[in-house]
C-alpha cells in the first residue's frame, strides 16, 4: 500500500509544449481562413523540409534531440517517486487490514519526538522511506549526548507508530556552543 506521487511535472511539461504547438497551428489556420498572412508560412516550411533527406545533418541532429527528450521522459515516467503514504505494520490478528501514515504526518511525529528532548528547541525531518534524516537545533548541551538522546527518542516514536519498514535514522544536532568554565 505504498502510494507514490504522480509524474505530474513531466506530464505537465509535455502538455504545455503540445498545447503551444496546437495554439500556433490553430492561429495560423484561422489567419489563413481570414485571408491574413499567417504567423507560420506552411508553404515555406514545406519547401524547406522537402529539401532535406534522412542523411542530412540537421535531420540527424533534430532526430537525436527528439530521441533524447523521449528517453528522458520515459526514464522519468518509470522511476518510482518518493512514497507519499507509508504502510503500517498490521496488528496481531489483523492480517487483512491495510493502514498507512502520510510522509508529512510521520515527519511531524518524528520531529515532535526530537523536540521533546531537553535542550532541543526545534527539529526537522526529511524522510525518503528508507532513511529519515533528523536535524535538531539545540539551545544548550553536549552535541554528542543530545544526538544519542534524540536518536533514542525518535526510535521510540517509530516503534510506537509502527511502520511496516522502519527507516534508518540519522541525526545531526546544530546550534550548540560549548561554554568554557
Amino acid at each position: 500500500m505504498i502510494r507514490r506521487p504522480r509524474k505530474s511535472l513531466a506530464a505537465g511539461i509535455v502538455a504545455l509544449v503540445l498545447l503551444a504547438l496546437c495554439v500556433v497551428v490553430a492561429v495560423a489556420v484561422v489567419q489563413l481562413l481570414l485571408g491574413q498572412r499567417p504567423i507560420v508560412d506552411f508553404g515555406l516550411l514545406g519547401s524547406t523540409v522537402a529539401g532535406y533527406t534522412g542523411a542530412d545533418v540537421p535531420v540527424l541532429v533534430a532526430s537525436g534531440v527528439v530521441a533524447l527528450v523521449g528517453l528522458v521522459l520515459v526514464v522519468v515516467a518509470l522511476r518510482p517517486g518518493t512514497p507519499t503514504v507509508f504502510p503500517l505494520a498490521s496488528a496481531d490478528g489483523a492480517e487483512k487490514l491495510d493502514s498507512g501514515i502520510t510522509r508529512r504526518s510521520l515527519n511531524r511525529a518524528l520531529a515532535d519526538a526530537a523536540t521533546d528532548v531537553d535542550g532541543i528547541t526545534k527539529a526537522s525531518v526529511k524522510n525518503t522511506g528508507r532513511r529519515a534524516a533528523v536535524t535538531a537545533h539545540a539551545a544548550f548541551g553536549d552535541p554528542k549526548d543530545l544526538r544519542d538522546r534524540v536518536r533514542s527518542a525518535v526510535a521510540q516514536r517509530l516503534d510506537a507508530v509502527g511502520p511496516a519498514r522502519s527507516p534508518k535514522v540519522t541525526v545531526s544536532v546544530t546550534g550548540t556552543k560549548q561554554q568554557e568554565a
